[in-house]
């Protein structure tokens, strides 16, 4: 067995356990005099992991997932996967699972994230495909796929203050204030359209291969505000595009969405915004939280990015001047974190 770190800089030491490699082995019809080679793929927020399997006895690369059943729904997955596939969205074909160790063989849906492929000449072509296979996302209507309630909505926008500024700053927040704005984005949210909403519809989790797209990690699907996943792509917590091109795509989304297409762009300008705002406060306690309790650092430089891209979003909305006041403190206290390493 080969096993090297590929797109993992988290990393220091990649060892695929025994039990794993056996069970692919047996999985692929492979004996241990079968070369078989796992490259990791890319830390993400999760505590899942990812690693392209190669032999010369397999026509093609595949991918492994090594998802631990005690702390993700792997069963949600599996369901998901198929409907998701049912519905003719480009999802990896599930080829072998064991739920009982969290070990899955997946089709390998290629190596170029949209991430790599914004700034290119294919940016137009993989984004108008990203946004159509959106508006086919959003039309999936399945009683596997529950409600995405106002109550965890407002617990998401918790992780901000709890594990960003109280847990990482050390530092404390008006609460009152912050809990006031929260009612204002969940209501907001709430006030939206309902789709189905992939919840992290962003350029890492879409791939973009010989003009084919593919989609990953969409097993939180849940039914919600509509414009959730089109704020996830065009505000990407990874990827800034500049306002012009965040008009011209959310329209383009908007022309296919009979749901929104009769409303005033004005009003659906501000539920997309306000919807942006909520998930990248949620994000960045994410990303504070897989550093302080998983121990992962891998996002912490996108947290400066998040928090500069936050202040002129909530700079344009007079509804949200006192959030912005906040965030300007928030800001302040960050800039001396020494984790964060930030420059004015």
């Amino acid at each position: 067995m080969n096993c090297s770190p590929g797109y993992n800089a988290q990393v220091e030491e990649n060892l695929i356990s025994k039990s794993a490699e056996t069970w692919c082995r047996t999985a692929l019809n492979l004996t241990p005099a079968h070369s078989l080679q796992f490259d990791a793929l890319r830390v993400e927020a999760s505590h899942r992991s990812f690693y392209r399997l190669k032999s010369a006895e397999l026509p093609q690369t595949l991918v492994l997932m090594l998802s631990p059943p005690a702390l993700e729904n792997n069963d949600q997955f599996l369901r998901l996967a198929t409907v998701f596939g049912n519905h003719g969205l480009p999802v990896p074909k599930v080829i072998s699972s064991n739920l009982n160790k969290g070990f899955f063989l997946m089709q390998d849906l290629g190596s170029q994230h949209l991430q790599e492929v914004y700034g290119t000449a294919a940016q137009e072509q993989s984004l108008t495909a990203a946004i159509e296979a959106l508006v086919l996302l959003s039309a999936v209507q399945d009683p596997a796929i529950p409600a995405y309630t106002a109550e965890r909505l407002a617990t998401e926008l918790e992780l901000f203050e709890e594990w960003f500024v109280q847990k990482f700053l050390q530092q404390q927040l008006d609460s009152a204030a912050f809990q006031k704005t929260c009612v204002q984005l969940v209501e907001s949210a709430e006030q939206q359209p309902k789709s189905c909403v992939h919840r992290d519809y962003h350029c890492r989790n879409l791939l973009y291969q010989n003009n084919l797209l593919g989609i990953v990690d969409f097993q939180d699907a849940l039914q919600g505000p509509a414009l959730y996943d089109i704020a996830s792509l065009l505000r990407d917590c990874y990827h800034t595009f500049d306002e012009a091109e965040i008009d011209q795509w959310l329209h383009f989304y908007v022309r296919l969405t009979p749901a929104l297409e009769t409303l005033p762009y004005a009003q659906v300008k501000r539920w997309f915004d306000f919807m942006a705002v909520q998930r990248q406060l949620k994000a960045i306690g994410i990303f504070a939280r897989l550093h302080l309790r998983d121990n992962k650092s891998s996002h912490l430089p996108e947290i400066r990015p998040l928090l500069l891209r936050l202040l002129d979003l909530t700079a344009q909305y007079r509804d949200l001047e006192n959030l912005n006041t906040q965030l300007k403190q928030v800001h302040a206290w960050a800039q001396n974190h020494p984790a964060l390493a930030l420059k004015p």
